[in-house]
């Protein structure tokens, strides 16, 4: 066990003064947390939503990774109801060993109807990332002596900041067609978003140790089905300095009324895992589970790299502001009765 800590102690300093290797966290129920993805996704939704996100991983080797999160969405429907705004928040916590990163930002988003059934979203966000280490939970190789560690031998390594603090800027757009189901039987989007776009300085030594830019493409379908049954297949693809990390998934909703659904699917994550979801959506919640399962060279290690993750989202709809008009009224209803859907899956 010393030997795997000292390994991932190696491991995890130098992502602190190493831009090669420095990634973000990451989710596999990826779209229950929009903001973290493209925030251009709020524009998709007409609903006020909270969200929580937990994610634990490695937790065999010293606790490994735990990850927590919550999201705000707030809608500002406009009232000739052909755009809106929407306000996100979202905080993160992403501790690992004796390093924690804590995120806050805010993210605004405009959309608009730009034909019947067409419409584009662009979103900016802005945040600030404290990250630390506590010294205390380190050990170094000076520190072991013939074999035995002390705590009190010194570490013979430079001095180390016990945090840094930088501001984070991003930004997301998002293109989606959402008919109603009598007018077509499949909803789509098309997304792109960026982070990390001032290449912030993250080490904790005094070097340059700059946060690449991380870029992220998104698509995907909502397909009508019969006997009460509707597909999503999707694909993401994020890039951040070179480091390539495709995925697709398919989840599978059975509608046992107008208010309830059962979901399951997964996402295959080339050369790194695949991932088990299972998840209830409700006009007001939604709560979904995923476990991973490792596909990746660690598969050796699957006992101890296991990650689960659970999320719940609260919904809260907003109907439409100012007069409507009466032709427009059953229109309305439809939506609110999820004939118009997301074409954003919830997980």
């Amino acid at each position: 066990m010393k030997k795997i800590l000292i390994l991932l102690t190696a491991l995890l300093l130098g992502l602190i003064n190493n831009e090669s290797i420095a990634q973000d966290a990451r989710f596999a129920q990826s779209y229950a947390n929009p903001l973290r993805i493209n925030p251009a996704m709020m524009g998709t939704s007409r609903d006020i939503k909270f969200g929580l996100n937990y994610r634990s991983q490695w937790s065999a080797i010293e606790k490994g990774y735990k990850t927590f999160s919550f999201t705000a969405m707030y809608p500002i429907i406009l009232k000739n109801q052909n755009g809106k705004f929407d306000i996100g928040l979202t905080a993160m916590n992403d501790k690992a060993g004796a390093f924690s990163t804590s995120d806050f930002a805010l993210a605004l988003d405009y959309s608009k109807e730009i034909s019947p059934n067409n419409n584009l979203c662009l979103s900016l966000m802005g945040g600030y990332v404290q990250q630390s280490v506590d010294i205390a939970k380190l050990t170094f190789d000076s520190q072991y002596l013939a074999g035995a560690f002390n705590a009190t031998n010194p570490t013979n390594e430079s001095s180390v900041n016990s945090s840094v603090t930088h501001p984070d800027l991003g930004f997301g757009f998002l293109w989606f067609f959402n008919p109603n189901r009598s007018e077509s039987k499949v909803n789509a989007y098309l997304g792109f978003s960026g982070y990390h776009l001032n290449q912030p300085n993250q080490s904790l030594v005094g070097g340059q140790g700059r946060l690449p830019m991380r870029f992220s493409y998104q698509a995907g379908l909502k397909i009508f089905g019969q006997n009460k049954v509707d597909l999503s297949p999707a694909v993401r693809v994020n890039n951040q300095n070179g480091n390539i990390e495709p995925a697709a998934g398919l989840y599978i909703n059975y509608h046992f009324n107008e208010q309830f659904d059962f979901v399951i699917g997964g996402w295959y994550r080339v050369h790194d895992a695949n991932a088990i979801v299972i998840g209830f959506e409700h006009a007001n919640f939604t709560f979904g589970y995923s476990y991973d399962m490792i596909n990746s060279g660690l598969n050796d290690a699957k006992n101890s790299v296991k990650a689960h993750e659970l999320t719940l989202s609260i919904k809260i709809s907003r109907g439409p502001k100012g007069k409507i008009n009466p032709d427009e009224i059953e229109k309305e209803i439809l939506k609110d009765t999820k004939v118009y859907s997301n074409p954003i899956m919830s997980f």
